[in-house]
């Protein structure tokens, strides 16, 4: 007969910081490799003093005593539970582990659960536990990253050779002002409520929760703003499509939204503020920047073919999950579960 292992599953107690560090270590030194991260994860005592502070929350699973695993969520940052990361100390029933996490995840937060949208992007190693969370009401939207690599010569080339559409008269092409923000709003607001976006991030699907992305754009709260980088177009003088430009990571910058209001799609203007992005995002030296990236739903053709078009290459897929509000939530009676080792 194997060993019985015992787990236990618990929010993070400072009992257990001593030993903790090692899992955390482990995750950080894998965050890259394995789990697609761009930026680097805190430090050790400051992630403590975040969940301690109660900025996040970290559960933690048990083995013998021993943390092998832990599960990080935020509750505040937006309208979203948003499930930040899974990670297990090597493979050994690591999706047991993942679903004792998740379990009492649902537990905790049973209340927020029967308000709010959970959102979990799968990146990287995490995308095996796909079929079992699926059996806890998660639904997946299929999501691809995009790169334009700056030192790339085939992109370089591809993006030389790019003659974006005529721009019609009534239209003009324009950079960021403060003073468009309403109007961007509800540029965002018209270009994402009914897409998959709204499903994993609810803010969408409202004039309230689209100013609260922009906002937090412009407010550099997802990482350095490019008001000179960011393209608007102009209808009538009047905004109707917006291409941010943001710096996310180093010398990474990063599109988090193109959005035009619907009359004026497929005439070519998402292309053109692409193309006067990514040309304004060459021509600021001072940055030396290595990529821009974007991010779209694999099945979202007519996007995937402007990034190529521009001298994008799909760099990765992930499934991003997602679970609606109000659905049952798993109940455990026993949080400590044994395992045959």
């Amino acid at each position: 007969m194997g060993n019985i292992l015992l787990y236990k599953v618990q929010k993070y107690s400072d009992e257990y910081k001593k030993v903790f560090k090692g899992v955390y270590d482990d995750f950080k030194n894998r965050s890259f490799s394995d789990y697609k991260f761009e930026l680097q994860p805190l430090e050790y005592e400051e992630f403590i003093d975040y969940v301690n502070d109660g900025f996040i929350n970290c559960i933690v699973l048990l083995e013998d005593e021993i943390p092998t695993a832990f599960m990080v969520y935020t509750t505040e940052i937006s309208e979203s539970l948003e499930l930040n990361i899974i990670h297990c100390l090597g493979e050994e029933n690591i999706n047991l582990k993942r679903k004792l996490l998740l379990e009492k995840f649902f537990e905790l937060e049973s209340d927020l659960l029967a308000k709010k949208v959970t959102t979990y992007p799968m990146l990287g190693s995490q995308e095996t536990f796909v079929p079992d969370i699926a059996n806890y009401g998660f639904k997946m939207v299929a999501v691809a990253v995009l790169r334009f690599n700056f030192k790339n010569p085939n992109s370089i080339e591809t993006f030389s050779k790019f003659r974006p559409p005529f721009l019609q008269p009534e239209y003009e092409l324009t950079g960021w002002k403060n003073e468009y923000l309403d109007e961007i709003v509800n540029v965002v607001y018209s270009s994402f409520k009914e897409t998959a976006d709204a499903k994993f991030d609810p803010r969408f699907a409202s004039i309230d929760g689209s100013r609260d992305i922009v906002e937090k754009i412009t407010q550099e709260i997802y990482g350095t703003f490019l008001p000179e980088c960011t393209s608007v177009i102009l209808f009538n003088k009047k905004p109707v499509g917006v291409c941010f430009a943001n710096i996310t990571a180093g010398k990474i910058a990063n599109v988090p939204i193109i959005g035009l209001i619907q009359e004026h799609c497929y005439k070519g203007l998402g292309e053109i503020m692409l193309h006067n992005t990514v040309k304004n995002l060459l021509a600021v030296k001072q940055m030396s920047l290595d990529e821009v990236n974007a991010s779209t739903e694999t099945d979202n053709y007519p996007a995937l073919k402007m990034y190529r078009r521009l001298g994008f290459k799909e760099d990765y897929y992930y499934p991003q999950a997602y679970r609606p509000a109000g659905m049952p939530t798993y109940s455990s009676n026993d949080n400590e579960q044994p395992a045959i080792s």
